[in-house]
């Protein structure tokens, strides 16, 4: 797979934050599965697409309110990098240096364990619209989006 490296508030290597469903299919073919889903928002209803690629471990979601252009992505394939890193499977602490060496600073990390799902972290960079998924200790998903918090400056492309 040739879309392997995150970008932060861009995209998946040459998949870009704003696409469409029609321009993401002709990029990676259909997917193996889509997944429709509404939920309460801020503003009201969200309606979202999942597509999902299972040999690539990778999911792309698409927003109605967005005209149903790339928004979010979510990779748990090994060959994933942040930073020129591979990073599924590392450690919480391994992670948490390796954001500190790349200069992320901002780091902040959620203890969201419970008695059904013990040892469950998430590690987020706010600012960068990304989140880090733990699960027994690894890291088993990277999740992240353009940045939402500047709205204004979100180009979508053509």
């Amino acid at each position: 797979m040739k879309h392997t490296e995150v970008k932060t508030g861009e995209g998946l290597g040459e998949i870009k934050f704003g696409i469409t469903r029609d321009q993401l299919a002709e990029i990676l073919g259909q997917p193996d599965e889509k997944d429709g889903f509404s939920y309460e928002g801020e503003e009201g209803d969200i309606d979202t697409e999942a597509w999902h690629y299972d040999e690539l471990e990778v999911s792309f979601s698409f927003d109605k309110d967005d005209e149903w252009r790339l928004g979010t992505i979510a990779s748990s394939s090994p060959v994933t990098t942040f930073g020129g890193e591979k990073v599924i499977d590392l450690d919480v602490d391994s992670l948490m240096n390796l954001l500190k060496n790349k200069g992320f600073e901002n780091a902040v990390l959620e203890d969201l364990s419970t008695e059904d799902i013990p040892n469950h972290h998430v590690a987020v960079l706010e600012e960068e619209s990304i989140n880090f998924w733990f699960e027994d200790g690894e890291l088993s998903e990277i999740q992240w989006s353009p940045n939402w918090e500047d709205e204004e400056t979100i180009i979508w492309p053509n």
